[in-house]
C-alpha cells in the first residue's frame, strides 16, 4: 500500500458534541488519551515501510506483531481502569456524537475524536464522516455489536486496491449511509447499555492506529424505577476472565484467570473471556445455560448474567479447562 497515491482531502474536524463532560472523569479522559497515544507512536512505523520487497514485509509483519500486543496490552489496562469509574447519578439522555475521519503522522488514518465520553443508558447518536476515497468504519465490538459502514461503491480497500461496487450490507439496524467516495456520511444509534471502557475501530485501518474507545459511566438512574429507558440491562461494571497462553496444554495448566469470580447482579454481571492462548478454545457452560461460538486466539466472548446461581464452565476442547461463575442477586 503505497499511502501517497491516495486522494484525500482533509476534513473541517468538527468537535463532537458529547452533551458537557463531567469533572469527575477529567483525570480519566486524560489516561485514556495517553494509552491512545502510546499505540499511536508504535503504529507510526507502519509508514516506514511501504516497499515490497521480502526484508521489509517480514519487518512490516513483525511492526505490525508489535502493535497487536500494544493493543492487547492497553485493552488489558483499561479493563482494569473500568472499575474504577466515577458513578453517575443522572437520568438517561440522548448523546449527539460527531466522529470524523482524519490524516495525522505522516499520513496515517485517525478518528477525531478519539474518546466518547456517555452515561450509562444515554442514547448516542453517531454521524460518522469520512471525506477521504478509502473505505472507513466506525465498528464497535460485543457487547454493543454496533457498525457504521462507508464501504460504499467507489470507494477503496487500502489493504488490497479493491474498489467496491455494491453498498455494504453489514451496517447495523438503522445505520443509514449516503453520499459518493470523498464525501461519506453515515448516521445510526444505540443504547449505552453496558459501564466500561470499549474500543472502536476501523475495520480496514486499526493496525495503522485508526481506533478510539467509548467510555460508558457507571449510571444508578439507569437501573432506577424511575428511568425513562425500555433496555432490560443494568448491568453496572463488567468482569475480565483471561485464558492464558498455554492453557490448552498439560493439564495442570489453569485455563481461566481467574478460575473462580463472584458477580452481583445489577453491580457487576457481565462476563468477558479473552483467549490470549495460541490455540482455539470455547466458553461452554456445563448446565447449557451458555455456549460462545469457537474462539481464535485473540478472541473474546461476553455474556451478562440474569439470575443468581452457581454456573460451572469449561472448554469444549479441553475438558481440563474449569471455571465458576458465583452470581447473587443485587443490593
Amino acid at each position: 500500500m503505497t499511502l501517497s497515491s491516495r486522494q484525500r482531502t482533509p476534513g473541517s474536524l468538527v468537535r463532537p458534541g458529547i452533551g458537557g463532560r463531567r469533572r469527575a472523569i477529567s483525570a480519566l479522559g486524560v489516561a485514556v488519551i495517553v494509552l491512545v497515544l502510546a499505540v499511536a507512536v508504535v503504529s507510526v512505523v507502519y509508514v516506514n515501510s511501504t516497499q515490497y520487497n521480502s526484508d521489509q514485509i517480514a519487518t512490516l509483519k513483525a511492526q505490525i506483531s508489535s502493535l497487536t500486543k500494544s493493543q492487547q496490552d492497553v485493552n488489558k489496562t483499561l479493563a482494569g481502569l473500568a472499575l474504577s469509574l466515577p458513578v453517575m447519578d443522572q437520568i438517561p439522555t440522548q448523546r449527539v456524537v460527531t466522529v470524523e475521519w482524519a490524516e495525522f503522522l505522516a499520513h496515517q488514518d485517525r478518528f477525531f475524536t478519539n474518546y466518547i465520553v456517555v452515561n450509562q443508558g444515554d442514547t448516542v447518536d453517531i454521524t460518522f464522516i469520512s471525506n477521504d476515497t478509502a473505505s472507513h468504519t466506525f465498528t464497535i465490538d460485543a457487547p454493543y455489536n454496533f457498525q457504521i459502514n462507508g464501504s460504499i461503491p467507489g470507494t477503496t480497500d487500502d489493504n488490497n486496491g479493491r474498489v467496491f461496487t455494491t453498498q455494504p450490507t453489514n451496517n447495523s439496524p438503522g445505520v443509514v449511509v449516503t453520499g459518493t467516495a470523498g464525501n461519506v456520511t453515515g448516521r445510526g444509534s444505540f443504547v449505552a447499555k453496558y459501564a466500561g471502557i470499549f474500543e472502536y475501530y476501523c475495520i480496514y485501518h486499526i493496525h495503522l492506529g485508526m481506533f478510539g474507545f467509548l467510555v460508558v459511566l457507571p449510571n444508578r438512574a439507569y437501573a432506577s424505577p424511575a428511568t425513562t429507558t425500555t433496555s432490560v440491562s443494568q448491568t453496572v461494571l463488567g468482569v475480565r476472565i483471561d485464558i492464558p497462553k498455554g492453557a490448552g496444554g498439560p493439564q495442570n495448566t489453569k485455563g481461566f484467570v481467574p478460575d473462580v469470580v463472584k458477580l452481583v447482579i445489577g453491580v457487576n454481571a457481565t462476563v468477558t473471556w479473552t483467549n490470549d492462548d495460541t490455540v482455539d478454545h470455547t466458553v461452554t457452560a456445563l448446565d447449557g445455560s451458555f455456549k460462545s461460538p469457537n474462539m481464535p486466539p485473540g478472541a473474546t466472548f461476553t455474556y451478562e448474567f440474569t439470575k443468581a446461581g452457581n454456573y460451572t464452565y469449561g472448554c469444549e476442547y479441553h475438558p481440563w479447562m474449569q471455571g465458576t461463575v458465583i452470581v447473587v442477586a443485587g443490593p
